[in-house]
């Protein structure tokens, strides 16, 4: 294990977990699979096209029924606490600024409201190492740019296994851009996320803690081929 290329966070972590095509059942599963004392904020972000007519109201109120943890839609200047599940608001970006809750608009010119980029590169510019970036699946590269943005920072980036993901793309963008510190399925994500928070959920959180830092290791030497 010591040559493995993973770390852990710096103490009390963020989770910021951004999705697309297939990502109704993936952050369902996330919220169901969270203990009650998840000791972390975690976001979730279903990426959406500005100005979607999509009734959002039924997402949210999914997520609510899976989760122990309470799911909210913040206010504007909420302070970020742990064990709450954040999502945004209809057609607004979500953000951090000195630990509170942002919400925008702009830049009103990109393709997506409310965009995973923009949460990323928020988060890791707010909280640095104790950033933890997840990309699930989906389609298209929204999420990828806000990857590198944590890596620079010193944070944590995980993407699903793409032969797990229900749409491949986004996770695949993941890999070949910015070579995650994790790779794994979605059913061990929990494990992982109580790992990084050093919480003791379960017995096997540890090895899938090595497993999934295997597996990014022998993709990024696949990727230097």
């Amino acid at each position: 294990m010591a040559n493995l290329e993973a770390r852990y966070p710096a103490d009390k972590p963020v989770f910021l977990v951004g999705a697309s095509a297939g990502g109704v059942k993936a952050l369902s599963y996330l919220a169901s699979a969270l203990p009650d004392d998840f000791p972390a904020p975690v976001f979730f972000l279903l990426h959406r096209r500005r100005q979607s007519k999509t009734k959002k109201g039924l997402f949210l109120k999914i997520i609510q029924s899976k989760s122990v943890l309470p799911v909210v839609v913040p206010n504007e200047g909420d302070v970020v606490k742990s064990g709450v599940i954040y999502m945004p608001r209809d057609d607004m970006h979500i953000g951090i600024n000195d630990n509170r809750i942002t919400f925008s608009a702009y830049p009103d010119d990109q393709e997506w409201r409310p965009s995973i980029n923009f949460l990323f590169k928020a988060a890791a510019r707010e909280y640095q190492d104790r950033a933890i970036s997840v990309l699930l699946t989906g389609k298209l590269d929204d999420g990828v740019e806000g990857l590198k943005a944590t890596t620079f920072h010193g944070g944590i980036t995980i993407a699903q296994s793409p032969d797990d993901a229900y749409d491949p793309h986004l996770p695949l963008n993941a890999l070949l851009n910015d070579h995650p510190v994790f790779v794994l399925p979605l059913q061990d994500m929990p494990k992982l996320f109580c790992e990084l928070a050093r919480h003791p959920f379960c017995k096997e959180q540890k090895q899938v803690w090595k497993e999934s830092a295997e597996a990014a290791k022998r993709i990024k030497a696949a990727l230097r081929m």
